[in-house]
Protein backbone atom coordinates (compact mmCIF):
# COMPACT_ATOMS: atom_id res chain seq x y z
CA UNK A 1 0.00 0.00 0.00
CA UNK A 2 2.87 2.27 0.69
CA UNK A 3 4.70 2.17 -2.23
CA UNK A 4 1.78 2.40 -4.10
CA UNK A 5 1.40 5.89 -2.42
CA UNK A 6 5.27 6.91 -3.12
CA UNK A 7 4.99 5.09 -6.38
CA UNK A 8 1.54 7.98 -7.27
CA UNK A 9 3.52 10.80 -5.51
CA UNK A 10 6.51 10.03 -8.31
CA UNK A 11 4.07 9.67 -11.30
CA UNK A 12 2.42 13.05 -10.42
CA UNK A 13 5.76 14.44 -9.64
CA UNK A 14 4.97 15.39 -5.82
CA UNK A 15 6.67 16.27 -2.75
CA UNK A 16 7.51 12.20 -1.44
CA UNK A 17 6.91 14.50 1.99
CA UNK A 18 3.26 15.18 1.42
CA UNK A 19 0.33 13.66 3.58
CA UNK A 20 -2.57 11.85 2.92
CA UNK A 21 -4.62 15.52 3.08
CA UNK A 22 -2.03 17.49 1.15
CA UNK A 23 -2.19 14.37 -1.26
CA UNK A 24 -5.85 14.86 -2.36
CA UNK A 25 -5.41 18.78 -1.95
CA UNK A 26 -2.81 18.20 -4.59
CA UNK A 27 -4.68 15.96 -6.98
CA UNK A 28 -7.69 18.10 -6.94
CA UNK A 29 -5.50 21.34 -8.18
CA UNK A 30 -3.95 19.08 -10.58
CA UNK A 31 -7.23 18.11 -12.01
CA UNK A 32 -8.36 21.74 -11.91
CA UNK A 33 -5.40 23.03 -14.02
CA UNK A 34 -5.43 20.55 -16.83
CA UNK A 35 -9.57 19.75 -17.06
CA UNK A 36 -9.19 24.32 -17.87
CA UNK A 37 -6.88 23.23 -20.10
CA UNK A 38 -4.12 24.82 -18.53
CA UNK A 39 -0.77 23.39 -19.91
CA UNK A 40 1.08 22.42 -16.46
CA UNK A 41 4.67 21.39 -16.64
CA UNK A 42 3.73 18.19 -14.23
CA UNK A 43 0.70 16.36 -15.27
CA UNK A 44 -2.16 16.13 -18.38
CA UNK A 45 -5.23 14.28 -17.33
CA UNK A 46 -4.32 11.20 -18.78
CA UNK A 47 -1.77 10.96 -16.89
CA UNK A 48 -3.47 11.41 -13.64
CA UNK A 49 -6.31 8.59 -15.06
CA UNK A 50 -3.25 6.02 -15.59
CA UNK A 51 -1.38 7.39 -12.19
CA UNK A 52 -4.86 6.95 -10.24
CA UNK A 53 -5.54 3.29 -11.78
CA UNK A 54 -2.47 2.20 -11.92
CA UNK A 55 -1.11 2.78 -8.00
CA UNK A 56 -4.91 2.57 -6.71
CA UNK A 57 -5.07 6.75 -5.51
CA UNK A 58 -8.81 6.79 -5.73
CA UNK A 59 -8.75 7.13 -2.20
CA UNK A 60 -7.53 10.55 -2.56
CA UNK A 61 -9.90 11.53 -5.04
CA UNK A 62 -12.26 14.42 -3.04
CA UNK A 63 -15.67 13.71 -5.30
CA UNK A 64 -17.37 17.13 -3.63
CA UNK A 65 -13.70 18.98 -5.40
CA UNK A 66 -13.15 17.31 -8.47
CA UNK A 67 -16.52 16.66 -9.83
CA UNK A 68 -17.69 20.05 -10.46
CA UNK A 69 -14.88 20.67 -12.33
CA UNK A 70 -14.51 17.12 -14.27
CA UNK A 71 -18.61 17.54 -15.25
CA UNK A 72 -17.52 20.31 -17.84
CA UNK A 73 -14.66 18.96 -19.32
CA UNK A 74 -15.33 17.20 -22.80
CA UNK A 75 -11.87 15.37 -22.71
CA UNK A 76 -12.18 11.39 -22.43
CA UNK A 77 -10.25 11.24 -19.64
CA UNK A 78 -11.97 13.43 -17.64
CA UNK A 79 -14.89 11.48 -18.33
CA UNK A 80 -13.00 7.98 -17.11
CA UNK A 81 -11.90 10.14 -13.87
CA UNK A 82 -15.39 11.10 -13.57
CA UNK A 83 -16.66 7.42 -13.72
CA UNK A 84 -13.89 6.27 -11.47
CA UNK A 85 -15.32 8.46 -9.11
CA UNK A 86 -18.76 6.97 -9.05
CA UNK A 87 -17.41 3.82 -9.00
CA UNK A 88 -14.99 4.08 -6.22
CA UNK A 89 -15.96 6.94 -3.85
CA UNK A 90 -19.16 7.30 -1.21
CA UNK A 91 -21.99 6.61 -3.42
CA UNK A 92 -23.76 9.22 -0.94
CA UNK A 93 -21.33 12.00 -1.78
CA UNK A 94 -21.54 11.54 -5.63
CA UNK A 95 -25.66 11.33 -5.10
CA UNK A 96 -25.00 15.20 -3.53
CA UNK A 97 -22.96 16.26 -6.61
CA UNK A 98 -25.39 14.88 -8.63
CA UNK A 99 -28.22 16.52 -7.29
CA UNK A 100 -25.97 19.80 -7.42
CA UNK A 101 -25.27 19.37 -11.13
CA UNK A 102 -28.69 18.93 -11.81
CA UNK A 103 -30.04 22.11 -10.15
CA UNK A 104 -27.17 24.09 -11.83
CA UNK A 105 -28.43 22.78 -15.50
CA UNK A 106 -32.52 23.01 -14.62
CA UNK A 107 -31.65 26.91 -13.97
CA UNK A 108 -29.98 27.02 -16.75
CA UNK A 109 -31.91 26.04 -19.06
CA UNK A 110 -35.29 27.22 -17.44
CA UNK A 111 -34.41 30.22 -14.61
CA UNK A 112 -31.30 32.20 -16.73
CA UNK A 113 -32.11 35.02 -18.64
CA UNK A 114 -29.70 35.46 -21.75
CA UNK A 115 -27.37 37.30 -20.01
CA UNK A 116 -26.53 35.31 -17.41
CA UNK A 117 -27.13 32.05 -19.04
CA UNK A 118 -23.57 32.41 -20.36
CA UNK A 119 -21.92 33.30 -16.86
CA UNK A 120 -23.99 30.92 -15.29
CA UNK A 121 -22.51 27.07 -15.82
CA UNK A 122 -20.13 26.40 -18.65
CA UNK A 123 -20.74 23.25 -20.83
CA UNK A 124 -24.16 22.31 -20.16
CA UNK A 125 -24.24 19.38 -22.28
CA UNK A 126 -21.46 18.09 -20.92
CA UNK A 127 -22.74 18.10 -17.39
CA UNK A 128 -25.71 16.36 -18.30
CA UNK A 129 -23.37 13.53 -19.93
CA UNK A 130 -21.03 13.29 -17.05
CA UNK A 131 -23.83 13.09 -14.58
CA UNK A 132 -25.60 10.79 -15.83
CA UNK A 133 -22.73 8.46 -15.61
CA UNK A 134 -22.10 9.22 -12.53
CA UNK A 135 -25.71 8.07 -11.57
CA UNK A 136 -24.52 4.79 -13.55
CA UNK A 137 -21.64 4.10 -11.73
CA UNK A 138 -23.02 4.95 -8.49
CA UNK A 139 -26.77 4.29 -7.99
CA UNK A 140 -26.64 0.67 -8.31
CA UNK A 141 -24.32 1.36 -4.99
CA UNK A 142 -26.54 3.43 -2.91
CA UNK A 143 -28.32 1.47 0.15
CA UNK A 144 -32.10 0.98 0.44
CA UNK A 145 -32.95 1.72 3.86
CA UNK A 146 -36.59 2.13 3.98
CA UNK A 147 -36.72 3.31 0.22
CA UNK A 148 -37.77 1.20 -2.86
CA UNK A 149 -35.51 1.26 -5.63
CA UNK A 150 -38.54 3.33 -7.19
CA UNK A 151 -38.51 6.08 -3.95
CA UNK A 152 -35.11 6.00 -4.39
CA UNK A 153 -33.77 6.86 -8.15
CA UNK A 154 -37.42 7.71 -9.65
CA UNK A 155 -36.62 11.52 -9.16
CA UNK A 156 -32.87 11.69 -10.22
CA UNK A 157 -34.29 9.38 -13.51
CA UNK A 158 -37.14 11.62 -14.02
CA UNK A 159 -35.26 14.69 -13.78
CA UNK A 160 -32.45 13.73 -16.43
CA UNK A 161 -35.47 13.03 -18.53
CA UNK A 162 -36.83 16.49 -18.35
CA UNK A 163 -33.47 18.15 -18.75
CA UNK A 164 -32.56 16.33 -21.88
CA UNK A 165 -34.56 17.45 -24.66
CA UNK A 166 -33.30 20.65 -23.51
CA UNK A 167 -29.49 19.81 -23.56
CA UNK A 168 -30.23 17.86 -26.42
CA UNK A 169 -30.87 21.43 -28.51
CA UNK A 170 -26.99 22.56 -27.75
CA UNK A 171 -25.73 19.03 -28.23
CA UNK A 172 -23.22 18.15 -31.58
CA UNK A 173 -23.48 15.54 -33.38
CA UNK A 174 -20.93 13.58 -31.06
CA UNK A 175 -22.28 14.83 -27.83
CA UNK A 176 -26.18 13.54 -28.82
CA UNK A 177 -24.78 10.32 -30.02
CA UNK A 178 -23.33 10.41 -26.26
CA UNK A 179 -26.06 10.98 -24.11
CA UNK A 180 -28.50 8.07 -26.12
CA UNK A 181 -25.54 5.80 -25.01
CA UNK A 182 -25.15 7.04 -21.63
CA UNK A 183 -28.82 6.94 -21.49
CA UNK A 184 -29.15 3.23 -22.47
CA UNK A 185 -25.51 2.32 -19.78
CA UNK A 186 -27.94 3.55 -17.05
CA UNK A 187 -30.87 1.71 -17.84
CA UNK A 188 -28.66 -1.31 -18.49
CA UNK A 189 -27.17 -0.70 -14.87
CA UNK A 190 -30.74 0.43 -13.36
CA UNK A 191 -32.56 -2.25 -14.64
CA UNK A 192 -31.04 -5.67 -12.70
CA UNK A 193 -30.32 -3.47 -9.70
CA UNK A 194 -34.05 -2.24 -9.32
CA UNK A 195 -35.22 -5.88 -10.27
CA UNK A 196 -33.36 -7.84 -7.64
CA UNK A 197 -34.85 -6.27 -4.36
CA UNK A 198 -38.35 -4.21 -5.84
CA UNK A 199 -42.05 -4.95 -5.55
CA UNK A 200 -43.93 -6.12 -8.72
CA UNK A 201 -45.61 -2.59 -8.59
CA UNK A 202 -42.41 -0.96 -7.92
CA UNK A 203 -40.85 -2.57 -10.99
CA UNK A 204 -43.22 -1.79 -13.21
CA UNK A 205 -42.95 2.02 -12.33
CA UNK A 206 -39.34 2.05 -12.66
CA UNK A 207 -39.16 0.38 -16.23
CA UNK A 208 -41.30 2.71 -16.88
CA UNK A 209 -39.69 5.58 -15.97
CA UNK A 210 -36.51 4.08 -17.80
CA UNK A 211 -38.53 3.50 -21.05
CA UNK A 212 -39.35 7.22 -20.63
CA UNK A 213 -35.81 7.96 -20.18
CA UNK A 214 -34.94 6.24 -23.55
CA UNK A 215 -38.33 7.19 -25.77
CA UNK A 216 -37.33 11.32 -24.30
CA UNK A 217 -33.49 11.11 -25.48
CA UNK A 218 -33.89 8.98 -28.58
CA UNK A 219 -36.63 11.59 -29.69
CA UNK A 220 -34.73 14.69 -28.33
CA UNK A 221 -30.82 13.46 -29.95
CA UNK A 222 -32.60 12.06 -33.42
CA UNK A 223 -30.98 14.52 -35.32
CA UNK A 224 -27.80 13.18 -34.32
CA UNK A 225 -27.95 9.85 -35.15
CA UNK A 226 -27.40 10.39 -38.90
CA UNK A 227 -27.07 6.62 -38.79
CA UNK A 228 -28.01 7.26 -42.83
CA UNK A 229 -31.19 4.89 -43.30
CA UNK A 230 -33.04 6.47 -45.65
CA UNK A 231 -29.41 7.71 -48.32
CA UNK A 232 -28.80 3.66 -48.24
CA UNK A 233 -32.18 2.61 -48.92
CA UNK A 234 -32.42 4.91 -51.81
CA UNK A 235 -28.75 3.91 -53.25
CA UNK A 236 -29.81 0.26 -52.45
CA UNK A 237 -33.40 0.78 -54.64
CA UNK A 238 -32.21 3.31 -57.22
CA UNK A 239 -28.56 2.25 -58.16
CA UNK A 240 -28.70 3.58 -61.56
CA UNK A 241 -30.07 7.15 -59.89
CA UNK A 242 -26.32 7.64 -57.96
CA UNK A 243 -23.50 8.64 -59.75
CA UNK A 244 -21.54 9.25 -56.10
CA UNK A 245 -22.64 7.99 -52.96
CA UNK A 246 -24.13 10.69 -50.53
CA UNK A 247 -23.33 8.49 -47.29
CA UNK A 248 -22.48 10.44 -44.35
CA UNK A 249 -19.58 10.63 -42.55
CA UNK A 250 -19.47 8.29 -39.48
CA UNK A 251 -22.76 6.81 -40.30
CA UNK A 252 -21.72 3.51 -38.70
CA UNK A 253 -21.17 5.04 -34.70
CA UNK A 254 -24.94 6.47 -35.44
CA UNK A 255 -26.51 2.75 -36.35
CA UNK A 256 -24.23 1.61 -33.03
CA UNK A 257 -25.77 3.88 -31.02
CA UNK A 258 -29.19 2.27 -32.04
CA UNK A 259 -27.78 -0.65 -32.16
CA UNK A 260 -27.52 -0.73 -28.04
CA UNK A 261 -31.09 1.07 -27.67
CA UNK A 262 -32.67 -1.98 -28.97
CA UNK A 263 -29.92 -4.22 -26.93
CA UNK A 264 -31.15 -2.08 -23.86
CA UNK A 265 -34.98 -2.22 -24.60
CA UNK A 266 -34.87 -6.44 -25.09
CA UNK A 267 -33.16 -6.40 -21.18
CA UNK A 268 -35.64 -3.73 -20.29
CA UNK A 269 -38.36 -6.23 -21.30
CA UNK A 270 -40.40 -3.19 -22.55
CA UNK A 271 -40.13 -4.12 -26.37
CA UNK A 272 -41.25 -1.44 -28.89
CA UNK A 273 -44.96 -1.87 -30.54
CA UNK A 274 -43.43 -2.89 -33.67
CA UNK A 275 -44.94 -2.89 -36.30
CA UNK A 276 -47.41 -0.21 -34.91
CA UNK A 277 -46.42 2.49 -33.45
CA UNK A 278 -47.78 5.11 -31.55
CA UNK A 279 -45.20 7.79 -30.90
CA UNK A 280 -42.21 9.35 -32.38
CA UNK A 281 -40.05 7.12 -30.63
CA UNK A 282 -41.28 4.37 -31.86
CA UNK A 283 -41.18 5.43 -35.50
CA UNK A 284 -37.46 5.61 -34.96
CA UNK A 285 -37.16 2.03 -32.82
CA UNK A 286 -39.27 0.60 -36.24
CA UNK A 287 -36.82 2.32 -38.64
CA UNK A 288 -33.58 0.89 -36.68
CA UNK A 289 -35.11 -2.34 -35.63
CA UNK A 290 -32.93 -5.29 -36.57
CA UNK A 291 -33.53 -7.69 -38.24
CA UNK A 292 -35.88 -5.90 -40.55
CA UNK A 293 -39.81 -5.84 -39.61
CA UNK A 294 -41.69 -6.18 -43.26
CA UNK A 295 -43.63 -3.02 -43.81
CA UNK A 296 -46.53 -3.83 -46.80
CA UNK A 297 -47.71 -0.79 -48.43
CA UNK A 298 -51.32 -0.75 -46.43
CA UNK A 299 -49.60 0.17 -43.43
CA UNK A 300 -48.99 3.47 -44.48
CA UNK A 301 -52.46 4.45 -43.88
CA UNK A 302 -52.05 3.71 -40.04
CA UNK A 303 -48.23 5.17 -39.86
CA UNK A 304 -49.06 8.09 -41.67
CA UNK A 305 -50.16 10.64 -39.06
CA UNK A 306 -46.36 10.12 -37.60
CA UNK A 307 -44.94 10.12 -40.57
CA UNK A 308 -46.57 13.48 -41.62
CA UNK A 309 -45.73 14.74 -38.44
CA UNK A 310 -42.29 14.18 -38.16
CA UNK A 311 -41.10 15.45 -41.51
CA UNK A 312 -43.72 18.88 -40.85
CA UNK A 313 -41.28 19.35 -37.26
CA UNK A 314 -38.25 18.20 -39.18
CA UNK A 315 -37.79 15.33 -36.40
CA UNK A 316 -36.62 11.82 -37.10
CA UNK A 317 -36.43 13.03 -40.68
CA UNK A 318 -34.10 10.39 -41.76
CA UNK A 319 -36.06 7.80 -39.81
CA UNK A 320 -39.51 9.28 -41.69
CA UNK A 321 -37.86 9.18 -44.73
CA UNK A 322 -36.13 5.78 -44.68
CA UNK A 323 -39.76 3.89 -43.68
CA UNK A 324 -41.65 5.81 -46.90
CA UNK A 325 -38.87 4.46 -49.10
CA UNK A 326 -39.50 1.04 -47.97
CA UNK A 327 -43.28 1.31 -47.84
CA UNK A 328 -43.44 2.71 -51.27
CA UNK A 329 -41.00 0.21 -52.79
CA UNK A 330 -42.98 -2.09 -52.00
CA UNK A 331 -44.54 -3.96 -55.48
CA UNK A 332 -48.38 -4.52 -55.62
CA UNK A 333 -49.86 -7.92 -56.79
CA UNK A 334 -52.40 -5.88 -59.57
CA UNK A 335 -50.26 -3.16 -61.56
CA UNK A 336 -52.65 -0.88 -61.56
CA UNK A 337 -53.45 -0.71 -58.14
CA UNK A 338 -54.23 2.47 -56.46
CA UNK A 339 -53.27 1.92 -52.79
CA UNK A 340 -52.85 5.03 -51.00
CA UNK A 341 -56.59 6.88 -50.23
CA UNK A 342 -56.70 10.36 -51.73
CA UNK A 343 -56.79 12.22 -48.57
CA UNK A 344 -53.61 10.58 -47.51
CA UNK A 345 -51.73 10.99 -50.59
CA UNK A 346 -52.14 14.48 -50.76
CA UNK A 347 -51.22 15.42 -47.04
CA UNK A 348 -47.86 13.17 -47.96
CA UNK A 349 -47.72 15.12 -51.56
CA UNK A 350 -47.61 18.79 -50.06
CA UNK A 351 -45.12 17.95 -47.47
CA UNK A 352 -43.00 16.12 -50.08
CA UNK A 353 -42.80 18.79 -52.47
CA UNK A 354 -42.20 20.85 -49.67
CA UNK A 355 -38.73 19.12 -48.20
CA UNK A 356 -38.03 18.80 -52.11
CA UNK A 357 -37.93 22.17 -52.72
CA UNK A 358 -36.86 23.85 -49.86
CA UNK A 359 -33.86 20.96 -48.35
CA UNK A 360 -30.65 22.63 -48.38
CA UNK A 361 -29.06 19.03 -49.51
CA UNK A 362 -29.32 18.61 -53.28
CA UNK A 363 -29.68 14.95 -52.52
CA UNK A 364 -32.05 15.28 -50.02
CA UNK A 365 -34.51 17.35 -52.96
CA UNK A 366 -33.41 14.28 -55.43
CA UNK A 367 -34.77 11.54 -52.90
CA UNK A 368 -38.37 13.85 -51.64
CA UNK A 369 -39.10 13.94 -55.61
CA UNK A 370 -38.54 10.32 -55.89
CA UNK A 371 -40.73 9.72 -53.04
CA UNK A 372 -43.55 11.89 -54.23
CA UNK A 373 -43.52 10.17 -57.84
CA UNK A 374 -43.65 7.06 -55.59
CA UNK A 375 -46.79 8.23 -53.99
CA UNK A 376 -48.01 9.64 -57.23
CA UNK A 377 -47.68 6.17 -58.94
CA UNK A 378 -49.55 4.02 -56.24
CA UNK A 379 -53.01 6.52 -56.09
CA UNK A 380 -55.93 6.79 -58.45
CA UNK A 381 -55.28 8.75 -61.81
CA UNK A 382 -57.69 11.50 -61.26
CA UNK A 383 -55.82 12.12 -57.70
CA UNK A 384 -52.33 12.46 -59.93
CA UNK A 385 -54.01 14.92 -62.14
CA UNK A 386 -55.24 17.08 -59.84
CA UNK A 387 -52.04 16.95 -57.22
CA UNK A 388 -49.33 17.54 -60.06
CA UNK A 389 -51.82 20.27 -61.38
CA UNK A 390 -51.59 21.93 -57.93
CA UNK A 391 -47.34 21.56 -57.89
CA UNK A 392 -47.07 22.73 -61.66
CA UNK A 393 -48.82 25.98 -60.93
CA UNK A 394 -47.37 26.15 -57.28
CA UNK A 395 -46.83 30.17 -56.58
CA UNK A 396 -45.64 29.30 -53.06
CA UNK A 397 -42.68 26.72 -54.10
CA UNK A 398 -41.79 28.12 -57.54
CA UNK A 399 -38.85 25.42 -57.64
CA UNK A 400 -41.61 22.58 -57.64
CA UNK A 401 -42.83 24.23 -60.58
CA UNK A 402 -40.41 22.72 -62.71
CA UNK A 403 -40.01 19.41 -60.76
CA UNK A 404 -43.36 18.96 -61.44
CA UNK A 405 -43.02 18.98 -65.38
CA UNK A 406 -40.84 16.15 -64.99
CA UNK A 407 -43.12 14.13 -62.85
CA UNK A 408 -45.95 14.60 -65.06
CA UNK A 409 -43.60 13.26 -67.60
CA UNK A 410 -43.45 9.98 -65.85
CA UNK A 411 -47.31 10.08 -65.34
CA UNK A 412 -47.87 10.38 -69.36
CA UNK A 413 -45.07 8.21 -70.41
CA UNK A 414 -46.57 5.30 -68.49
CA UNK A 415 -49.96 6.05 -69.42
CA UNK A 416 -48.63 5.82 -73.04
CA UNK A 417 -47.00 2.84 -72.76
CA UNK A 418 -49.27 0.40 -70.70
CA UNK A 419 -50.70 -2.02 -73.66
CA UNK A 420 -54.48 -1.72 -72.48
CA UNK A 421 -54.87 1.83 -71.45
CA UNK A 422 -57.83 3.11 -71.92
CA UNK A 423 -58.43 6.98 -72.66
CA UNK A 424 -61.49 7.02 -70.88
CA UNK A 425 -59.86 5.80 -67.49
CA UNK A 426 -56.77 7.42 -67.73
CA UNK A 427 -56.48 11.00 -68.17
CA UNK A 428 -52.64 11.42 -69.02
CA UNK A 429 -53.57 9.38 -72.39
CA UNK A 430 -56.46 11.63 -73.60
CA UNK A 431 -57.12 14.82 -74.24
CA UNK A 432 -57.77 15.54 -70.51
CA UNK A 433 -54.12 16.12 -70.34
CA UNK A 434 -53.87 19.36 -72.57
CA UNK A 435 -57.22 20.39 -71.87
CA UNK A 436 -55.74 20.07 -68.22
CA UNK A 437 -52.02 21.33 -68.61
CA UNK A 438 -52.05 23.27 -71.84
CA UNK A 439 -52.73 26.30 -70.54
CA UNK A 440 -49.93 25.95 -67.77
CA UNK A 441 -46.80 24.47 -70.00
CA UNK A 442 -47.12 25.83 -72.71
CA UNK A 443 -47.08 29.55 -71.60
CA UNK A 444 -45.37 31.37 -69.53
CA UNK A 445 -45.54 32.91 -66.05
CA UNK A 446 -46.08 35.74 -65.86
CA UNK A 447 -47.30 35.77 -69.15
CA UNK A 448 -45.48 38.55 -70.48
CA UNK A 449 -41.97 37.36 -69.48
CA UNK A 450 -40.72 36.46 -72.45
CA UNK A 451 -41.58 40.11 -74.01
CA UNK A 452 -40.09 41.77 -70.29
CA UNK A 453 -36.51 43.06 -70.47
CA UNK A 454 -34.22 40.82 -68.29
CA UNK A 455 -30.79 41.89 -67.29
CA UNK A 456 -28.10 39.14 -67.62
CA UNK A 457 -28.39 38.32 -63.50
CA UNK A 458 -32.10 38.10 -63.75
CA UNK A 459 -31.66 35.13 -66.49
CA UNK A 460 -28.83 33.29 -64.47
CA UNK A 461 -30.81 33.18 -61.00
CA UNK A 462 -34.78 32.89 -63.41
CA UNK A 463 -36.56 29.71 -62.41
CA UNK A 464 -38.80 30.35 -65.18
CA UNK A 465 -36.07 29.53 -67.74
CA UNK A 466 -35.47 25.98 -66.53
CA UNK A 467 -39.67 25.57 -66.50
CA UNK A 468 -39.23 26.33 -69.85
CA UNK A 469 -36.60 23.93 -70.62
CA UNK A 470 -38.74 21.11 -68.89
CA UNK A 471 -41.83 22.07 -70.79
CA UNK A 472 -40.09 21.76 -74.25
CA UNK A 473 -38.75 18.48 -72.91
CA UNK A 474 -42.09 17.29 -72.12
CA UNK A 475 -43.65 18.89 -75.69
CA UNK A 476 -41.12 17.02 -77.37
CA UNK A 477 -41.89 13.63 -75.75
CA UNK A 478 -45.23 13.67 -76.16
CA UNK A 479 -44.94 14.70 -79.75
CA UNK A 480 -42.80 11.24 -80.40
CA UNK A 481 -44.57 9.21 -78.02
CA UNK A 482 -48.05 9.73 -78.92
CA UNK A 483 -48.27 8.03 -81.68
CA UNK A 484 -52.01 7.35 -81.56
CA UNK A 485 -52.52 11.29 -81.56
CA UNK A 486 -54.36 10.24 -78.06
CA UNK A 487 -54.02 13.09 -76.29
CA UNK A 488 -54.35 15.29 -79.64
CA UNK A 489 -51.36 17.12 -79.43
CA UNK A 490 -50.73 16.46 -82.84
CA UNK A 491 -53.60 17.82 -83.79
CA UNK A 492 -52.52 20.62 -86.63
CA UNK A 493 -54.98 23.41 -84.68
CA UNK A 494 -53.00 22.30 -81.24
CA UNK A 495 -49.51 22.20 -82.70
CA UNK A 496 -50.63 25.55 -84.36
CA UNK A 497 -52.02 26.95 -80.91
CA UNK A 498 -48.61 26.18 -79.47
CA UNK A 499 -46.54 27.84 -81.97
CA UNK A 500 -48.52 30.94 -81.42
CA UNK A 501 -48.71 31.22 -77.99
CA UNK A 502 -44.90 29.53 -76.77
CA UNK A 503 -42.97 28.78 -79.42
CA UNK A 504 -43.23 31.89 -81.64
CA UNK A 505 -42.49 34.54 -78.74
CA UNK A 506 -39.82 32.00 -77.31
CA UNK A 507 -37.62 32.41 -80.41
CA UNK A 508 -38.07 36.16 -80.25
CA UNK A 509 -36.73 36.31 -76.61
CA UNK A 510 -33.55 33.89 -77.86
CA UNK A 511 -32.88 36.27 -80.94
CA UNK A 512 -32.63 39.35 -78.28
CA UNK A 513 -30.62 37.02 -75.94
CA UNK A 514 -27.87 35.60 -78.72
CA UNK A 515 -27.71 39.47 -79.73
CA UNK A 516 -26.59 40.62 -75.93
CA UNK A 517 -22.98 41.48 -75.01
CA UNK A 518 -20.89 38.84 -73.57
CA UNK A 519 -20.63 34.63 -73.64
CA UNK A 520 -24.24 32.94 -73.82
CA UNK A 521 -25.75 31.91 -70.95
CA UNK A 522 -25.83 28.28 -70.05
CA UNK A 523 -29.65 28.17 -69.90
CA UNK A 524 -30.06 30.16 -73.22
CA UNK A 525 -28.21 27.50 -75.36
CA UNK A 526 -30.00 24.69 -73.73
CA UNK A 527 -33.76 26.61 -74.63
CA UNK A 528 -32.06 26.86 -78.26
CA UNK A 529 -31.00 22.90 -77.92
CA UNK A 530 -34.36 21.89 -76.71
CA UNK A 531 -36.69 24.16 -79.23
CA UNK A 532 -34.36 22.49 -81.96
CA UNK A 533 -34.74 19.15 -81.01
CA UNK A 534 -39.11 20.46 -80.93
CA UNK A 535 -39.06 22.03 -84.51
CA UNK A 536 -37.78 18.78 -85.61
CA UNK A 537 -40.35 16.61 -83.99
CA UNK A 538 -43.07 18.60 -85.66
CA UNK A 539 -41.85 18.37 -88.84
CA UNK A 540 -41.69 14.87 -88.62
CA UNK A 541 -44.97 14.85 -87.13
CA UNK A 542 -46.52 17.16 -90.27
CA UNK A 543 -44.62 14.95 -92.44
CA UNK A 544 -46.14 11.39 -90.87
CA UNK A 545 -49.51 13.36 -91.40
CA UNK A 546 -49.10 14.12 -95.25
CA UNK A 547 -48.12 10.49 -95.33
CA UNK A 548 -51.28 9.63 -94.19
CA UNK A 549 -53.69 11.78 -95.86
CA UNK A 550 -51.62 10.63 -99.67
CA UNK A 551 -51.81 6.44 -98.43
CA UNK A 552 -54.01 4.38 -100.29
Amino acid sequence: MESNRESLLAALHLSPGLDDEELSRSISDLIALAAAGVQSEKVTLQELVDAITKYQGTQYLEPLTVLPVLLSCSDDHAKELVRICGLRNSAKEIMVVVQEAIEEVRWYYHDGDEETRGKSITAPVQRLIGLILLCTAAIPRLRFGKRTPFQLAGPIVLDISTLIPFTAQDATKQEGRLLIREAAGLVRALQPWASASASEDDLRQMKKLLRDLLDATVVACASSIQASLSIREFERLFPRLVVKSALQKGWQDGQRVMVEIQDVLAILGTLPELPDPRSTSGLIYLAHAEPAVPLPVKKLTQLHPLLVNSLRKNVATDETLFLLLRLLSQRSPQPDATEIPPDIADSLCSVLSALASTHLDPFMRHLNLRLLSMVLSKVHQTVRLNVLLRLTTDEELPQMRSAAVGLLKEATLDALSSPDYSTESNPFASPTLLRAFGPVLFKTSPPDFLALSHTREDLERSLELLRIIDCLSFYYVLLLRDRKNSTGIRDPDSIANVERSFLHPLRRFLDQCIAMQGEPLMTVLSLQVNLERVDAAVTKVKGTAKSDNCGP
